[in-house]
């Protein structure tokens, strides 16, 4: 299963795509028809609560509807709920340790989740995406870069879970590495350096390009706060299967 992206790097400064989503809906995912979207990255993550846009791509000529959308849930719910939103951009989520005993040991409250999906649903052909991090403290992950970005295709023998929908937890060993451990510049960047009880805001970008005959085509980039307040006692979580919040084949923080 490979991920997502190719590698985790990031830049100490970017620019923001022009196409940046300003007239975003917010809501169900739903399509340029009106149709509902499935979220598919495992069982009980919700299609709901998605800032989403809707628009076509001229891919050499042929129209290419694609739906790109962005949100956060409550890890496994449960003991970590709530997680509540301000209905267009921003989600507001609990500090502390997962309280279920039942996730991934080094995740906090939360996760977020991306969705990018053509026609009926279906994978979109010939878009490639990357994903850009700021946690709180000024760690960071990822690089709004074709350089980094990975194609949006499906992950063989995974029982339909694609990588165009996953679900991620900031507690990830690949978020938390610096690039002087990677062989790469010293102090580029220092990973998120996550904590349970770090209280601020965490900003995920994602950026979206075409690749037809011309070359790549920046589409669209599209950007969410996730603030972490209150505080809690970290728990103990437990070891347990993944597949619930779609992190099936993921690595464990060291």
């Amino acid at each position: 299963m490979r991920s997502i992206l190719i590698a985790a790097v990031a830049a100490t400064s970017f620019s923001s795509s022009a196409m940046a989503g300003d007239g975003h809906s917010f809501g169900t995912l739903t399509d340029y028809l009106g149709e509902e979207i499935s979220f598919d990255a495992g069982s009980g993550n919700s299609n709901t609560d998605f800032m989403y846009e809707n628009w076509g791509w001229n891919n050499d000529g042929n129209t290419e509807n694609i739906t790109i959308g962005l949100s956060t849930q409550a890890y496994y719910g449960g003991a970590n709920e709530p997680v509540t939103n301000n209905g267009y951009d921003t989600f507001y989520v609990q500090a502390g340790a997962d309280q279920t005993g039942s996730g991934l040991p080094g995740s906090g409250r939360w996760g977020f989740k991306w969705s990018i999906t053509g026609d009926d649903g279906s994978v979109p052909n010939d878009i490639f995406m990357a994903l850009r991090i700021e946690g709180p403290s000024g760690g960071s992950w990822g690089y709004l870069s074709t350089d980094f970005a990975a194609e949006v295709v499906g992950y063989p023998g995974s029982a339909g879970t694609y990588a165009n929908q996953q679900v991620w937890t900031t507690a990830y060993d690949f978020m938390q590495v610096d690039s002087e451990t990677q062989v790469s510049v010293p102090g580029l960047w220092n990973g998120l350096d996550y904590d349970f009880n770090e209280l601020g805001t965490y900003n995920v970008q994602m950026r979206l390009w075409g690749n037809d005959s011309s070359g790549y085509e920046e589409l669209y980039t599209m950007s969410m706060n996730v603030v972490v307040e209150g505080s809690v006692v970290p728990g103990v979580g437990g070891i347990a299967a993944l597949g619930g919040f779609g992190l099936v084949g993921r690595r464990r923080r060291r």
